[in-house]
């Protein structure tokens, strides 16, 4: 007559510490992958980046910070260091609006124009948000096999 004990005490406890290696392993792993993608995105927005006569402020201060934790969700900031952040919406929008509330249109300086075109984009406005359209398909497929076991 085959043994009715299917699991013993231990055997429930070696499955939960191994569930629990798997949980520790699986955050590492998509932590690592979260920081690569937001370096890949900043790569690409560095070379976007609009840059102003004797400046280059903009793209040194594009920066990829620590993978935070919020409940169960995790992200990944990524962007321009506080010092920059108005001058960097006003390049990324390629607008700004005046003291007496009017909307000043800005167009690429000859630097910028002189930089070449990544990826299909043009160096300018929306500098971030286009590095991280020529990534998402990346960022989708990462994160896809991240959480395949």
């Amino acid at each position: 007559m085959a043994n009715r004990e299917i699991f013993t005490i231990e055997g429930i406890e070696a499955m939960i510490d191994r569930l629990d290696q798997i949980e520790i392993e699986t955050e590492r792993k998509v932590d690592r992958i979260l920081i690569e993608l937001a370096q890949k995105v900043i790569e690409d927005a560095k070379r976007l980046a609009p840059v102003a006569p004797g400046s280059g402020d903009l793209e040194a201060s594009l920066h990829v910070g620590e993978v935070k934790t919020l409940l169960k969700s995790k992200y990944i900031d990524f962007g321009v260091s506080p010092e920059v952040d108005h001058y960097a919406t006003v390049q990324h929008e390629g607008f700004r609006k005046t003291a007496d509330g009017r909307v000043v249109h800005m167009s690429p300086g000859p630097i910028t124009r002189s930089k070449p075109m990544h990826k299909g984009y043009m160096p300018g406005k929306k500098y971030l948000e286009n590095a991280i359209a020529i990534n998402e398909q990346l960022i989708i497929s990462e994160l896809r096999r991240a959480f395949s076991f």
